[in-house]
């Protein structure tokens, strides 16, 4: 009831809030799985994985997620692709949009604990860091592979989306920049800007975006969200140059 509340406050119709608790339940088990695979196969804590260091970089990711966001919004109407205006909502709806960036918290950091703590660490550790990183970012997409709308351009975004969050893990030396990048990503990219996120509607949002006729699905991401945008490609290119620099460059300092 918790959960379902806020779905409803922004949800026109009973299958989005069907949708939004489903999508809770899904991920929570995946943190008890990972944990009891890591308590009795692996004898070792959940925060091996990268639950360890400075809180506050969950900050980092989540300037990361708005500033992507950002750049698209702008491109996106400056070029005539896209029309966002509001949505009318009230402060309960409101509210309840705010309720949901838990809802996708859970399920972005159990990607995040999942992809990047487990997969990337653990093959890094026998075949090295770069097997690793590609290894995450191949996984992540076909991951995302069968989801609705998906596009051969929407497929290399979530393979970028993969190698950035992996080089923002291996420079933080910890998972919390990704997970807040994760969970602020999806929150605003749907409830509150009206995207799809990964080619899954939430039935409402904050502001409703409208593609202009002769738009381009590969300049708006079409049906899969902002994800599966060139626009969103441009910038994730100049992120993965940035981190792999202050990677390698945290590398020698130490």
């Amino acid at each position: 009831m918790v959960v379902a509340l806020p779905v409803q406050l922004i949800a026109p119709h009973p299958s989005a809030t069907a949708s939004g608790i489903a999508l809770l339940c899904s991920f929570i088990p995946v943190w008890i799985l990972l944990w009891a695979w890591l308590r009795f196969a692996e004898h070792r804590p959940l925060a091996s994985i990268g639950l360890r260091g400075r809180r506050a970089d969950l900050l980092i990711g989540i300037g990361i997620a708005f500033l992507i966001l950002l750049v698209d919004v702008v491109v996106m109407a400056a070029t005539g692709q896209v029309r966002f205006h509001w949505s009318g909502v009230g402060p309960a709806a409101l509210a309840g949009v705010l309720a949901l960036l838990a809802l996708f918290a859970i399920q972005g950091s159990a990607e995040e604990a999942a992809v990047r703590g487990y997969l990337m660490q653990t093959v890094a550790a026998r075949w090295g860091v770069w097997a690793g990183l590609v290894a995450q970012a191949v996984v992540f997409a076909v991951l995302h592979g069968s989801n609705p709308g998906v596009t051969p351009v929407a497929l290399g975004n979530v393979a970028a989306f993969g190698l950035m969050l992996g080089l923002l893990v291996l420079w933080r030396g910890n998972l919390w920049a990704a997970m807040g990048f994760h969970a602020v990503w999806n929150w605003a990219q749907g409830p509150v800007l009206g995207f799809d996120v990964s080619g899954l509607g939430f039935g409402g949002s904050v502001i409703t975006q409208t593609p202009i006729a002769g738009s381009s699905v590969n300049l708006t991401g079409g049906p899969f969200g902002a994800e599966g945008s060139l626009v969103t490609l441009a910038v994730l290119v100049l992120i993965i140059g940035a981190l792999g620099w202050a990677w390698r460059r945290s590398l020698r300092d130490h």
